[in-house]
């Protein structure tokens, strides 16, 4: 009987046991778009609260991995230029599908003393390790096209890496903070937090931040989603007719 009892006790053990608990939360969850949006800030913070029994300082202390990306996925051409002559043109091309629209990461101390690089892949965690491909039907080609398509979106600050800018406030609380540019494509940004020990994940988090279009902006999106003909054919149209007004103000002024 008590074989018995002890046996019942080992095998519950487990599920009474406290694990570790990761909290997470932002600033704000819902951001509006308008003609006038100059871009935002928003804070993520948490706090790592150990199992019990287990004390989270020093050399046992967690590092933290905030993974901000766009739920929305696009397809992108890479163009490679080459001067011919006095005259710069397209020799080459690449195009690229399920590239995220918005990536971010930050990070409390340099991504590769928290994760191996394996685990890095799994998760997707910096920009080197964002899985997107060619497109169908197209052969892979060089690297160097993949790096432009990460400079460009870099440079037009939708992506970013910053390693250090996760502070802890305490032992378990930390902070970071999420820049969002004037460009920030509208739709669900996905927020995940991870904490590490010794190089694998511990505990996450994750929580959604809904960028809206609002105004004008907003009709004019749902309108070329709607009837996108009818949008492009109209834009060029009043092209044109911008195009015809300079002219005829420049021909004036002479």
């Amino acid at each position: 009987m008590i074989r018995v009892v002890a046996a019942v006790l080992f095998l519950l053990l487990p599920f009474t046991a406290s694990s570790e608990e990761l909290a997470a939360g932002i600033s704000r969850d819902k951001i509006e778009i308008n003609s006038s949006f100059k871009g935002t800030e928003v804070a993520i913070f948490g706090s790592v609260e150990a199992a019990i029994g287990e004390i989270v300082e020093g050399d046992r202390a967690r590092d933290i991995v905030v993974v901000v990306r766009s739920d929305r996925l696009s397809r992108a051409t890479v163009r490679k230029k080459e001067l011919v002559g006095p005259v710069w043109i397209n020799r080459d091309a690449r195009d690229f599908v399920n590239v995220p629209e918005f990536y971010f990461i930050a990070t409390n101390r340099p991504l590769k003393d928290i994760a191996a690089r394996s685990v890095q892949q799994q998760f997707e965690l910096g920009l080197d390790n964002i899985v997107f491909g060619p497109a169908p039907g197209v052969v892979g080609g060089p690297i160097a096209f993949r790096k432009a398509l990460l400079d460009s979106r870099i440079a037009n600050e939708l992506y970013a890496q910053h390693e250090g800018a996760v502070s802890f406030m305490s032992s378990t609380l930390f902070r970071t903070t999420l820049a969002l540019p004037p460009n920030v494509p509208a739709g669900n940004l996905r927020i995940q937090v991870f904490a590490f020990h010794d190089g694998q994940i511990t505990s996450s988090n994750s929580m959604t931040l809904f960028i809206e279009k609002t105004g004008i902006e907003r009709a004019l999106s749902e309108f070329s989603q709607r009837e996108p003909l009818f949008y492009g054919l109209t834009a060029v149209f009043f092209s044109v007719l911008a195009g015809f007004l300079a002219a005829v103000a420049f021909r004036e002024r002479l």
